[in-house]
Parts: structure tokens; C-alpha cells; sequence
């Protein structure tokens, strides 16, 4: 039986007390400590740790609780939206930001972070998925390991997260192109989507993939999404699923407490009907696998004067 590792992740932000009422995030730190302690014991009913990505104020407020959860396994990443960082002077999302500026937040978040833990972190997840061509470098050159900086197909102008046609499982990023893999010593972990559908709502375009908080049959996507990985037969399989800290995952009646059991059941299901043996990890260990293999070549091949097209199909070109 092969195995398909399986990654359930956390994006942990600010109460919308601080930020924004339209925000996500939970209404204030009390909440989202009862919230979040739900998501990794439920998590952990199905033998998979939590990877949390933490807003830097998140990891201020918040440190005892997330020392707690990495000492029963969990991994700690940085999270962050730069419009609700600190003082409001980054006015966008990551990947609206140049690179200076992308350089510059990311430091600050950073060193807030390191306050918060006496060390500095090594994942990194962007608000929104929002990145540009820069982002994998400044990770990279900041000392970041890896990330789940990407979701394949996603289309948000508004917000600066463009990620079609990007790859769609674990691959070392690409030092100036962010959809190809490359040869950089960074993992990114994408989110795993369904690419059987393609859905577009107010200018949006995005596939599915297994949030919990989504109103969908979570079964028949985790059997699609694990279908797709299995055929595409990735040197890293990997089924990794993402929510936040905003919804009461200790409140059986919540749609989106009873949805994330759904999800999880249905990634488990999905590998079992396959022949899979779902074994759960996180980011990091995904990391260490991904940066195992060789470095894709950045060398770009035109020497002999032809380009594939659709069907395999050659045609001539100048040079």
C-alpha cells in the first residue's frame, strides 16, 4: 500500500477587534484559544497533526498556547495580511506589494514572531495566498524552509493571489516565475483543490478545495482531489486541507465543526478506497521531502528551434 501524506493546516489570525469587522478571524483571543485547541483535538481523532500559520500579533498573544500545541506535535508557521499589520501603512496584500516593500513587512513580521518564540520561523503562509515573482526569493533569502504559499487556479485579482496554472503538488519554488517549480531551497506545499471544476463568482475564479466551511459534499471532493494526485503520481503526494481560526470548532452544531469532521473523513475514506494509506504530518516534514530531490533546471531549452504546442504537436519557430 502506498502512502499519501496528509496535512491539516490553520491559518491564525487577529481578532476582528483589532482589524476589521469584515476580517476573518475570531472576535477576540478567548474564542479563538477554545476554537483552536478544538481544531487540533479533532484533528488528532483522526491521527493527523495541525500545522498553524500565526499572525505575528496572533504569536504575541498567544505564545503559551502554541508552545502547548507544538509539544504535542504540532508545527508553527507565520501568517501574514500586510493591510493588518501593525500601523496599516502596507496597503495591500502581499503580492500587491514591490519587493522592497514585501522585504520590509515581512521582516518586521519576522522579528515579532522570533519575539514571541526566541526563535524565528521557518513556514511561511501569505494572507489570501497572495504572492508575486519576489515572493519565493525574499522567503528564501529571509531563511524561511518552505511554506503552503499557493492555490492552484486560483484568479483574485482584487487581492493579487494569481495562481493559474501553477503546480499542484509539493515542489521546490522558482527562484523568478512563482507558478513552475525551480531550484530554490524552499518547499511550497500548495492547497490541494479539485481540478474537475472551475467556478467564478464576482470576477473570482477558483476550484474547490476541502474547507471545512464550505457547503459541499466534502466526500466527493476529497475522492476527486486524491484521484488527481494519484494519477498525477507526484514525488511527494500530498492531500492538504486549510481553514482559519474563525469558526467554533468545539460546537457539534456548527456547520462548520460538523463540516471539518466531514473533511477529514472523507480524505480517510478517499485513501482507503484507493489503496492509500493517509498518514498524517505537516509542513515541515513535507519540507524535508521536497528539498530531498534534485532541483528542477532552470536552463531554458531553445536550441533547437521548436516549441510544443497542444497534442504534442511541433512547430517551427524564429529565434
Amino acid at each position: 500500500m502506498k502512502d499519501i501524506y496528509v496535512v491539516v493546516t490553520m491559518d491564525c489570525e487577529r481578532p476582528t477587534s483589532e482589524t476589521h469587522a469584515r476580517a476573518s478571524g475570531p472576535p477576540d483571543y478567548a474564542a479563538a484559544e477554545v476554537w483552536t485547541r478544538a481544531y487540533a483535538e479533532t484533528a488528532a481523532q483522526y491521527g493527523f497533526p495541525v500545522t498553524f500559520f500565526l499572525h505575528p500579533e496572533v504569536a504575541l498573544a498567544q505564545t503559551d498556547l502554541f508552545l502547548e500545541l507544538e509539544g504535542q506535535g504540532a508545527c508553527l508557521g507565520l501568517h501574514v495580511h500586510p493591510w493588518r499589520f501593525t500601523d496599516g501603512r502596507y496597503g495591500a496584500e502581499l503580492g500587491g506589494l514591490p519587493e522592497a516593500e514585501g522585504r520590509a513587512v515581512l521582516s518586521e513580521a519576522v522579528a515579532l514572531w522570533r519575539h514571541a518564540f526566541g526563535r524565528r520561523p521557518l513556514y511561511f503562509r501569505p494572507g489570501a495566498m497572495s504572492a508575486n515573482d519576489s515572493t519565493y526569493r525574499i522567503l528564501t533569502d529571509l531563511g524561511f524552509r518552505g511554506g503552503a504559499v499557493s492555490m492552484p487556479g486560483r484568479v483574485f485579482p482584487d487581492i493579487h493571489a494569481i495562481w493559474a496554472g501553477a503546480a499542484p503538488d509539493p515542489h521546490r519554488a522558482h527562484r523568478f516565475f512563482r507558478q513552475l517549480e525551480g531550484d530554490l531551497e524552499f518547499a511550497n506545499m500548495p492547497s490541494s483543490v479539485d481540478f474537475s471544476t472551475l467556478l467564478e463568482k464576482n470576477g473570482r475564479w477558483f476550484h474547490w478545495d476541502l474547507r471545512p466551511d464550505f457547503d459541499l459534499d466534502h466526500h466527493t471532493v476529497a475522492a476527486r482531489i486524491v484521484s488527481q494526485v494519484l494519477a498525477r503520481d507526484p514525488a511527494v503526494p500530498v492531500v492538504n486541507m486549510v481553514t482559519h481560526n474563525d469558526h467554533d470548532f468545539a460546537d457539534a452544531s456548527d456547520p462548520t465543526c460538523s463540516g471539518y469532521h466531514s473533511v477529514l473523513s472523507g480524505i480517510v475514506d478517499a485513501c482507503t478506497a484507493a489503496g492509500l494509506r493517509a498518514v498524517g504530518t505537516t509542513l515541515e516534514e513535507v519540507c524535508y521531502l521536497v528539498l530531498a530531490q534534485p532541483p528542477v533546471s532552470q536552463e531554458l531549452n531553445v536550441a533547437s528551434g521548436k516549441v510544443m504546442f497542444d497534442e504534442g504537436e511541433l512547430r517551427e519557430f524564429s529565434l
